[in-house]
């Protein structure tokens, strides 16, 4: 079972908005050593990017070998776009994906603490919308760990669910220093019932989030954004990766896409296929099982979130 934990469910993107998404698919292809024509990824984005009914994102998974995804929605409070009125329908309408799928997806809500109404948007999300958990944008400038994000949290745990929270560094106008996975130390302490997935382990300074997923039961990190190094410095991801598992434990790993955004650069089932091939491509030295590719790829997952 092929499990994707990170996917952003875009129900409308505007054109003027494509240009500021598209610098991380840039740099990724950057990494990767592939060209890319910009007016190609602008039109793919145009093509893949708004997704009101998740028909693009359900006819992906068919395509690509997806059996199961989470889906969230991100909200920043410091961007005059992002509307009480737009976050509201933006979790709704994300929302709405996984009613209709719930075999298939499992949604996550975007709430920024900072809003006055953050706690009544996430209980709507949560107990009228029935979403899953939270999804985390920390970077945009906020504590994850702050006195209003703990008001959001307690109603995760107290529902038994998930939170998605980005970690790692982002080019400007991110502030990295919201996303350092250390910052997470204390949900194992005031929140150990709480299931937290640190996006992207903090991607090359994964050392912080491994250190603390050792010892906190309930941390776990996600592949997203580790495929550019995959494919362009394949021999370093296979390091890096043995590494942190030998470090945090091979159950605390868990496949993600980043998807739509990395698909204009890269297709799922490439993502998927390398995933598959390390027991045979790994660079000498470096070891993995076919058990350990079959915990990353679904196996965690399913344990995580209990699809069974």
């Amino acid at each position: 079972m092929i499990v994707d934990v990170h996917y952003h469910m875009i129900p409308m993107m505007p054109e003027e908005m494509i240009e500021s998404v598209l610098h991380d698919p840039i740099r990724m292809a950057k990494v990767m050593g592939r060209e890319v024509d910009h007016a190609s990824l602008v039109a793919k984005a145009k093509e893949m990017w708004g997704d009101p009914e998740g028909d693009k994102l359900l006819q992906s998974m068919d395509e690509e070998g997806v059996d199961f995804t989470v889906i969230c929605a991100v909200d920043n409070a410091d961007n005059e776009v992002f509307t009480t009125e737009l976050v509201e329908w933006q979790n709704k309408a994300v929302a709405e994906v996984a009613q209709k799928h719930p075999d298939r997806v499992m949604a996550l809500a975007g709430v920024d603490p900072r809003r006055d109404n953050a706690v009544d948007l996430l209980k709507q999300a949560i107990e009228e919308f029935g979403m899953r958990g939270l999804k985390y944008h920390a970077d945009y400038g906020f504590d994850p760990v702050g006195p209003e994000s703990y008001k959001l949290l307690e109603i995760v745990e107290k529902n038994g669910g998930v939170l998605l929270s980005h970690t790692g560094p982002l080019p400007p106008p991110s502030r990295p220093k919201y996303a350092d996975p250390s910052l997470l130390a204390d949900l194992g302490v005031d929140f150990p019932d709480l299931k937290v997935i640190a996006a992207h382990m903090g991607m090359v300074d994964w050392r912080p989030w491994a250190a603390l997923a050792t010892h906190q039961p309930n941390l776990y990190g996600d592949l997203a954004m580790w495929d550019a190094f995959a494919f362009g410095r394949y021999d370093l991801f296979c390091r890096d990766l043995r590494d942190l598992i030998d470090y945090a434990g091979i159950e605390k790993v868990l496949f993600a896409t980043d998807n739509p955004i990395a698909q204009v650069v890269r297709t799922t089932r490439e993502w998927i296929a390398l995933i598959k091939d390390l027991p045979t491509n790994a660079p000498s030295g470096v070891r993995f099982t076919d058990d350990e590719v079959e915990a990353i790829l679904g196996g965690n997952a399913v344990s995580l979130l209990g699809l069974g």
